[in-house]
């Protein structure tokens, strides 16, 4: 994996988000993949923008805000189902638990991190949406655009749940997948050292970010 993708896998949550609106369903209908990708950079940049300076000197509230913005927004389940891939299928529920925890942990911390990279320079620009499988997938494509740089293609893969919310399952960039990337990174480690020895791994580097 090059030094170029892992720099613009930090960058692109900082502007984009991994997130998705927070708009309650009970009150309106649930909107489209790629309107609540666009209502939650809008707040997500806002709270950043107003909050920079309480939330780099105070952890709790950044991760706080991360897990309110972010994860709700996140198909979990199916994300880590993914990633696991053929090792999901010989895992144990609490196994499978404690690896979709660790993940969504380490994935709060890394992309709170990343937030600050943002500097109000970036732009997202949005193409028009593809929907799969009957509808029940939207492909968002998008180009972030950096000053000095050619665009970097960012596609949005989200699932509609039964609820009809959408929820993101996985980010291609520049063409290749986080699912897959992380997908080979940790099934190589499984096969070297096995499942429980990557969920402690996952923990440990969570560890390290407090």
């Amino acid at each position: 994996m090059s030094l170029s993708f892992l720099w613009r896998c930090r960058l692109c949550p900082a502007l984009v988000g991994i997130a998705l609106g927070v708009i309650s369903p009970a009150v309106q209908a649930a909107p489209s993949a790629d309107e609540m990708i666009r209502s939650t950079v809008s707040d997500l940049i806002l709270e950043l923008s107003e909050r920079r300076l309480e939330l780099e000197s105070d952890e709790v509230a950044l991760y706080t805000m991360v897990d309110k913005l972010v994860v709700p927004h996140i198909a979990l389940g199916k994300v880590s189902k993914l990633i696991l891939g053929s090792h999901w299928k010989s895992a144990s529920e609490v196994q499978r638990q404690h690896f979709t925890v660790g993940f969504k942990e380490l994935l709060i911390r890394s992309y709170a991190t990343a937030m600050f990279e943002y500097t109000g320079q970036e732009e997202l620009r949005y193409r028009p949406v593809k929907l799969k499988g009957g509808g029940r997938i939207a492909v968002v494509p998008t180009d972030l655009v950096i000053p000095g740089q050619a665009p970097i293609p960012v596609d949005y893969y989200c699932l509609r749940e039964k609820s009809e919310a959408w929820k993101i399952y996985d980010i291609q960039i520049d063409g290749i997948s986080l699912i897959l990337s992380y997908r080979n990174q940790y099934g190589q480690y499984i096969d070297t050292n096995g499942l429980d020895a990557l969920i402690e791994s996952l923990q440990s580097k969570t560890a390290e970010f407090k």
